[in-house]
């Protein structure tokens, strides 16, 4: 048992003081009263209830009887053969705990003992009070001495299962000094200064700042917060606070430190270093997996090693030096790079060397790559290509492709042939662009061009805005940014920028003439909104017709609809509406209900809505 659960004890025993404490206030205020119910626990427990019988075992005859030999022996006196069910009688105890089962639950408290049962006898001779019941007396002498034991002789013999057979005083002597004697543990508390505990086979002994602790296999010794030092049976620990140095131990992990010192240990696994000036570790595996660092960062040192797969890293200042089993690199940065292939250990065989910015070379069996201040040569198994600020040419393919372009320093030339699909396109900028293939053809010049994919869309281009374009579903012809006319399907757009617009389809047209026509019409929906100067027409579908209105802003509106029609005369000044039996007029724009109301005329579907 740990220190730290022995100071948990000693907290459960502060509890014990004043619970104490509290309830020998309690029974100095209640001496004149009724006789007191039993004390630590609930009721007294009835007698244990024998176990009852499972439901009755019916024997029943299972095969052939004995010595059955034919129909003449079956009024035999022979004795049946006959298998009867087992009967398991119940534990004696159904919560009973295997000490096994105790210790992989993590603990060995049973629970408070019974109440103890009997008569309760209270003798009282003023200051001292005392009262007895079974096994438990309760003594008293306010607030000098307060005494409470279990596990005394019954007075009237009788054992009551469970209840205590030994001894267990517990004291307490002028409200500071607790003492408690039991065949498991012994207390001697002066709080809060001494504490003196014995819990089975451990010892605990504190006074003051000093803390002693005893156990099989174990101890504590703590000067707190000068010195805490203990042992385990596998390990142990140390720390002086002061001097800014600890350490714990175990057969598997130790982990210690010393002001700038530290050394931590997994198994096998340790890490030490002192801080900031050097750090090195080991996982100290032998079996093939070792692994190593060491860090020196006021030298700007690091190695590194990998055994599985000897892998080797060591930086030095700018030097960069690392080795495996692929390939090796040595780093001289920010100038020199070299990479060099270990085919012998399951690299390739490659070399790559790098003097920025005045040279690289690289080579492997796929590849080369020679790089020089404006001249790059690449080979590979199918390609080919030299890049120069003069002449640049690149093959593909084994020749299936060709690239050609002269420039920029020379006047622009490009040559671009593909022999597997048939293309060729050649460039000379700015005179003209040609293009020929199987599917599409292209000829650009400053004074025109033709873009044609065969069967699907041809274009005309003339300087400098001007395009003609037909395709399998229509046409479009534009003359950037201005004019943009077009059909692609059932759709047609007609654009004369900054003031005509028009977009239709079978379902909708929008018409902006800027800024006195906006026609939209949504034919799908039945509904059209028209603006022309001063005009609005307003138009859609309802439920036996049209609504339709006409305004004439500000001087005249008329509008018809299925249910009946209305106009207005400046907005109201004066007006006329009927909707079926319901009428209105306006006059000075009030409005004045002639026949009907409103909510008939909704009833019907009509509307009531004010007609401007």
């Amino acid at each position: 048992m740990s220190l730290s659960i022995r100071v948990g004890s000693m907290v459960c025993v502060v509890h014990q003081l004043r619970a104490t404490v509290a309830g020998l206030l309690g029974v100095v205020l209640l001496l004149a009263a009724t006789p007191a119910r039993g004390q630590l626990g609930g009721a007294g427990r009835s007698p244990q209830s024998q176990p009852t019988q499972t439901s009755p075992v019916k024997n029943n005859q299972v095969g052939p009887r004995a010595g059955a030999g034919g129909d003449e022996d079956e009024d035999s006196g022979a004795t049946p053969f006959q298998r009867t069910e087992p009967v398991i009688a119940p534990p004696a105890d159904p919560l009973a705990i295997s000490p096994a089962v105790k210790e992989r639950i993590g603990t060995d408290y049973l629970g408070p003992p019974p109440s103890p049962v009997g008569e309760l006898k209270r003798p009282t001779y003023f200051p001292y009070y005392e009262e007895r019941r079974g096994d438990y007396r309760l003594r008293m002498l306010p607030p000098l001495w307060l005494e409470q034991t279990r596990g005394l002789p019954a007075l009237t013999g009788a054992a009551v299962p469970g209840e205590p057979t030994q001894e267990d005083r517990q004291s307490l002597f002028g409200l500071f000094y607790y003492q408690r004697r039991s065949p498991r543990r012994d207390f001697d508390t002066i709080f809060p200064f001494f504490w003196k505990v014995k819990d089975d086979d451990s010892h605990l002994l504190v006074v003051g700042p000093f803390a002693h602790r005893e156990a099989d296999f174990e101890h504590d010794n703590w000067l707190a917060p000068l010195y805490m030092e203990g042992a385990r049976k596998d390990g142990g620990y140390i720390f002086l606070p002061p001097l800014l140095t600890g350490a714990t131990w175990s057969e598997k992990k130790s982990f210690t430190y010393s002001l700038l010192y530290y050394r931590d240990r997994v198994g096998t696994d340790v890490d030490w270093g002192v801080a900031p000036f050097v750090m090195h570790g080991d996982n100290g595996n032998l079996e093939g997996s070792r692994k190593t660092y060491t860090m020196i960062p006021p030298l700007i040192f690091y190695h590194r090693e990998r055994e599985i797969d000897s892998d080797k890293l060591t930086v030095a200042g700018p030097v960069i030096v690392k080795s495996g089993l692929k390939r090796d690199v040595v780093d001289v940065l920010p100038l020199y790079y070299h990479i060099s292939g270990n085919p012998e250990t399951g690299g390739v065989k490659e070399s790559h060397t790098t003097l920025f910015p005045f040279f690289h070379y690289g080579e492997t069996p796929e590849r080369r790559l020679f790089v020089l201040p404006g001249y790059l040569r690449r080979v590979t198994r199918t390609a080919d290509t030299i890049l120069t600020p003069l002449v640049s040419h690149a093959e593909t393919r084994n020749g299936a492709t060709s690239l050609w372009i002269a420039g920029p320093v020379v006047p622009f030339f490009y040559r671009y042939t593909d022999v597997d699909t048939g293309l060729s396109s050649t460039m000379v900028a700015p005179i003209f662009f040609s293009s020929h293939s199987p599917e599409a053809m292209a000829f650009i010049t400053p004074l025109g061009g033709k873009v044609e994919t065969y069967g699907l869309s041809r274009t005309f281009w003339f300087p400098p805005t001007l395009t003609l374009n037909t395709n399998v579903n229509g046409w479009e012809n534009d003359l950037h940014p201005l004019i943009y006319l077009g059909r692609d399907g059932e759709d047609s757009h007609t654009v004369i920028a900054p003031l005509f617009w028009d977009f239709a389809s079978p379902e909708k047209r929008t018409t902006i003439a800027a800024p006195l026509f906006v026609r939209l019409h949504d034919a799908k929906a039945g509904s059209i909104i028209q603006v022309a100067a001063n005009t609005v027409y307003l138009e859609h579908r309802v439920s036996g017709g049209r609504d339709w209105q006409v305004h004439v802003v500000p001087f005249f509106s008329y509008g018809e609809d299925p249910q009946g029609y209305f106009w207005n005369f400046l907005f109201g000044f004066a007006g006329y509406q009927r909707e079926g039996s319901f009428s209105r007029i306006r006059a000075l724009w009030i409005p004045i209900t002639l026949t009907g109301s409103a909510s008939s005329v909704a009833e019907q579907g009509g509307d009531t809505s004010v007609r401007f």
